[in-house]
């Protein structure tokens, strides 16, 4: 039998002897079988010559290794097996053949593996064990022995039981139209001021107020925008006074203004970061953005989003140095995942074609793995299509990837664009405008629809001749 896996796009077999391979892997881990984490597995690895064979071991050191051998393997024989040992075991759920390289003497494979919640379970139980279950599904039994080339995790399954657990979303797409006080048919079009740093406090508070003006709903600091905790409330208090004067509302109460979200970047270590983002909410920050990967991970994110109850940008800077490889860590729709039970309300999806990873193909698998756990359009994260992005090919990732539960964010065609900061804003509009009323994708068909607008089209005009934009 024969089947097409969606995210390595490798030919995968089923071994015509599933069954006995199973009950010999399995043999003597028949625990009681209760909740647990289905973890499927890309493995290449080290084979003698002989089918499965290097298969077969990668999946018996990562069952021993990895949670227990069977008591008489390794228990002394003079105690009675403790009550509850064998509910610790793992157990292997499916394997699927890839392919074997004579010349490297290897083999890979897709392997599902299921670890039971009674291993790694130890935290009180409101909370979820993010960093046992890691320990548990990611840890050295699945990477750190010679034998593997390569090994990555492509997809998780979790428990109602785990689920329910998560801290989840606070931020919903819908609620940040509500907050916006816009309609579902209305684009949210955000920015990234530029350059990226060294702007003192008046030239970034500029940046972002004609943003603000020209029709972005949300504008956020480049995460290179590095800033000491006094600094946080300077920029932040300067940025905000600047917003209040031209009359945008950035409150929680009844809406006094045009509503405007403001994202800061915060990112600093794990042992300062609520200060940061204190610093930067009594400034008058509505909206936070910082890399959990390097601040304290998706935890700090929930605590974050638990006492401030701001809309908080995920962003993926450090992600991809463990989801970058195709072969290699962990699959970024599972980073997208957890990102959004702990409560982000923005992460970027990287624009189609772009040169940001996640790769197209793996933005097939992301948007494919938020749907089926429902963490995606209005009642999910906001996912931000970013990374490339200008009115040449705004249309076309309007069309590929969507616009339901989308924020379309550009810095660069904003910032450089001839006309100044307010045209790019306005650019980018217009190319979503004649997306929605004419289905344009085409860079030839955007000129035209620019020209049909006459003085109103030229933003965007202007934008399709600059060769940069």
């Amino acid at each position: 039998m024969e089947t097409m896996h969606p995210y390595l796009e490798k030919k995968t077999f089923i071994p015509e002897n599933l069954k006995e391979i199973l009950k010999e892997l399995n043999y003597e881990r028949e625990n009681s079988r209760g909740d647990n984490i289905e973890v499927d597995y890309y493995f290449k690895v080290n084979n003698d010559g002989k089918p499965l064979s290097g298969l077969k071991n990668a999946i018996k050191m990562v069952l021993e290794h990895g949670t227990i051998k069977p008591w008489h393997n390794e228990g002394d024989i003079k105690i009675k097996k403790p009550a509850h040992y064998d509910e610790n075991m793992a157990w292997v759920v499916d394997i699927k053949r890839i392919d074997s390289n004579k010349t490297e003497n290897t083999e890979s494979g897709i392997v599902t593996i299921a670890y039971p919640v009674f291993f790694f379970d130890k935290v009180p139980h409101k909370e979820f064990p993010l960093s046992q279950l890691m320990m548990a599904i990611a840890s050295e039994p699945v990477s750190g022995f010679s034998m593997y080339q390569d090994s990555r995790i492509i997809d998780i399954r979790l428990p109602e039981s785990l689920k329910e657990r998560f801290p989840g979303i606070k931020w919903s797409h819908k609620r940040i139209r509500k907050y916006l006080g816009i309609s579902e048919t209305e684009p949210i079009i955000g920015t990234i001021v530029k350059p990226k740093t060294g702007l003192t406090p008046l030239l970034f508070s500029n940046a972002v107020v004609e943003s603000a003006k020209a029709g972005a709903k949300f504008v956020k600091a480049d995460e290179n925008m590095h800033l000491t905790l006094k600094e946080v409330s300077k920029y932040v208090s300067r940025t905000v006074k600047d917003l209040e004067k031209e009359g945008f509302d950035l409150g929680k109460g009844k809406q006094k203004g045009k509503r405007f979200l403001f994202a800061p970047h915060i990112t600093t270590d794990p042992k300062h970061i609520m200060d940061y983002a204190k610093a930067a909410i009594e400034s008058g920050a509505n909206c936070l953005m910082f890399s959990p990967y390097y601040s304290g991970g998706f935890t700090i994110l929930s605590e974050i989003v638990e006492k401030f109850d701001v809309p908080v940008y995920s962003h993926t800077a450090g992600m991809n140095i463990i989801t970058g490889c195709s072969e290699w860590g962990i699959a970024p729709s599972i980073m997208y995942m957890f990102a959004v039970c702990f409560g982000a309300a923005f992460m970027q999806l990287p624009a189609v074609k772009g040169y940001i990873k996640p790769d197209d193909l793996e933005k097939e698998q992301i948007l494919k793995k938020l749907r089926s756990e429902n963490l995606e359009g209005n009642n999910g994260m906001t996912l931000v299509i970013a990374g490339g992005i200008g009115p040449s090919n705004l249309g076309y990732n309007m069309k590929i990837l969507g616009i339901e539960g989308r924020m379309f964010l550009a810095g660069t065609s904003v910032y450089s664009h001839p006309d100044g900061i307010s045209a790019g804003v306005k650019a980018l509009i217009l190319a979503y405008r004649a997306y929605k009323e004419k289905n344009i994708t085409e860079v030839s068909e955007l000129i035209d629809y620019a020209r049909q607008l006459g003085r109103e089209g030229i933003p965007l005009l202007n934008a399709l001749i600059n060769p940069l934009l």
